[in-house]
């Protein structure tokens, strides 16, 4: 496959997306898919069917979606606050082992640092 081929956006039935929009739009239209990082693309999957890829990398990104289904609806409330809990939770315990780091980290090095009691 050419490189050419590779940033060329599919046909029919897709669309770009506007620049900066990027994740937000992709959440907020097939909010059941899930991503798969590649090296200078990422694809967005609904069950086994693609609904979204990005192209990355030195010639700048090259998004696009694939339109809404006639029957789409949005996401349920529920799920909705459910995915905002566990986005929480996760931030929550990243933030817990940074400060474990942290003060793992300064524990070493102030033993380093201490000068030895005299007698």
């Amino acid at each position: 496959m050419r490189d050419d081929e590779l940033t060329e956006r599919p046909g029919k039935g897709w669309t770009p997306w506007e620049p900066g929009q990027g994740e937000s739009d992709i959440d907020r239209v097939w909010w059941a898919a899930r991503v798969l990082h590649f090296a200078k693309l990422s694809c967005w999957f609904d069950g086994s069917e693609l609904v979204a890829i990005a192209h990355w990398g030195y010639r700048g990104e090259k998004w696009c979606m694939k339109l809404k289904p006639a029957d789409w609806q949005p996401l349920p409330e529920v799920y909705r606050v459910e995915r905002e809990r566990e986005r929480e939770e996760i931030i929550e315990r990243h933030r817990i082992t940074a400060r474990q780091r942290m003060l793992a980290t300064l524990e070493r090095t102030g033993r380093r640092q201490s000068a030895p009691d005299p007698c």
